[in-house]
This record gives C-alpha cells, sequence and structure tokens, in this order.
C-alpha cells in the first residue's frame, strides 16, 4: 500500500475534487497528532487564486464551506489516523477519501466533526 497522507479535502459529487494531501513525515506536529500544512481558508484562497474553483458551480466559489469538506490527521501515540468530516458525508463518501489518502482500514477512524458540519443557524442556536 502507498503511504498514507494527512491534510485537507473538499468531497463534492462523488469525489475528492480539492486537497492539500502531505506525507505524515512531511506533515506539521500538532500536539500528539500530525496534520497537514494547510487549512482550508488559506488554500481555498490559492485554488480561487489559480482558477481551480471553476469546476465548481458558480454559487459553490464564494466561501471554502460551501461544499463538503475535511481534514485527515494522524495521532503518533496511538498509531491511528481520524478522518475528520461533516455531518453531509455518507459511509461510502468517506470511503471514498480514505482510499484517496492511502489509509489503512484497520488503522482508521470516521470521526463528525461540528467544525466540518453543515447546520442551519437555528441548528447551531440549539448547539451553543
Amino acid at each position: 500500500m502507498p503511504n498514507p497522507k494527512v491534510g485537507i479535502f473538499w468531497f463534492y459529487k462523488g469525489k475528492v475534487i480539492f486537497s492539500h494531501a502531505v506525507s505524515v513525515d512531511d506533515g506539521l506536529l500538532y500536539g500528539d497528532a500530525i496534520t497537514g500544512t494547510s487549512d482550508h481558508a488559506e488554500y481555498w484562497e490559492e485554488l480561487r487564486k489559480d482558477g481551480k474553483l471553476n469546476v465548481l458551480d458558480e454559487s459553490l466559489r464564494e466561501e471554502y464551506f460551501s461544499i463538503a469538506r475535511g481534514r485527515v490527521v494522524f495521532h503518533k501515540d496511538t498509531g491511528k489516523f481520524s478522518l475528520y468530516h461533516g455531518n453531509n458525508m455518507k459511509k461510502p463518501d468517506l470511503h471514498k477519501v480514505a482510499l484517496f489518502f492511502n489509509l489503512p482500514e484497520d488503522r482508521t477512524d470516521f470521526a463528525q466533526d461540528l467544525h466540518y458540519c453543515d447546520l442551519t443557524d437555528s441548528e447551531w442556536n440549539k448547539i451553543f
């Protein structure tokens, strides 16, 4: 199996449409975890400048959170990967992302994270 990667991704129409992925060795140490080297907001602007967002409908190009997104992190203390995602991805979608990042099935957890969830204002108000 190729080397697993960590980093950020966007998922749209059944595939990883954008990503910034690096090998675990090239990732950034963040506590006991290793994460990618870019964040969604920063990388979205790079994609915009490079004209790569033009593959999206115009209404989806404005904000980096307009389509499903997430992050893959490696935990040094457990040797496992976490694929953090929102509430708008189904199990088959998550497996496609795991394959894209070359994640080992037996050492990968899928974790819904509020940060990546697509919620209405009223749903957010119930939480906070």
